[in-house]
């Protein structure tokens, strides 16, 4: 029981991560063996989710998987949805990724019955002081704004699980 969870879990992670998977031109020759093999370990309990998560955001980190190529967002909005506290729930940050142009300020808000926090994160994961919240209560909001073109990763302290990424340009 717990493997066919373990892959109904990745099932969901590769729709949310992988929009193109699901077009007719898909081939699964350009998923590189190693990103195949991690899913398989994670699918099968032999490696932990934190394991499978950075190969995704190293997907991600490397434009591999691009999660929105839409162009710049006119709503510089991010949403902590409810349920994101939970370990394995479908939350993560709405968008996960977003794309903006520079001087946009961006807002994060808290719709989730638990508090979060906003931290910038460097490559290796440590927290860094760009930006960062206080933890938001329920309805609370977080702003900044992005003066310099550039990638930057931000997380919830009280729930590493839940990464996101916005690109400046």
């Amino acid at each position: 029981m717990q493997f066919i969870v373990k892959l109904t879990i990745l099932f969901i992670a590769v729709i949310l991560f992988v929009p193109s998977i699901l077009a007719s031109d898909a081939d699964a020759s350009l998923v590189p063996d190693w990103i195949k093999n991690t899913a398989k370990w994670y699918g099968t309990g032999d490696i932990p989710e934190d394991d499978f998560l950075n190969a995704i955001k190293y997907l991600i980190q490397q434009k591999i998987i691009v999660i929105s190529d839409n162009g710049t967002s006119s709503k510089p909005n991010i949403v902590i949805p409810n349920g994101n506290s939970e370990k394995g729930s479908h939350g993560f940050y709405e968008p996960m990724h977003l794309d903006i142009t520079k001087e946009t300020i961006v807002t994060w808000e808290n719709q989730d019955d638990y508090g979060h926090t906003i931290q910038s994160q460097d490559n290796a994961g440590n927290v860094i002081p760009i930006f960062n919240s206080n933890i938001l209560l329920t309805g609370q909001t977080f702003q900044y704004k992005f003066d310099e073109s550039g990638n930057y990763q931000y997380f919830c302290t009280l729930h590493p699980w839940r990464v996101g990424t916005i690109s400046v340009i």
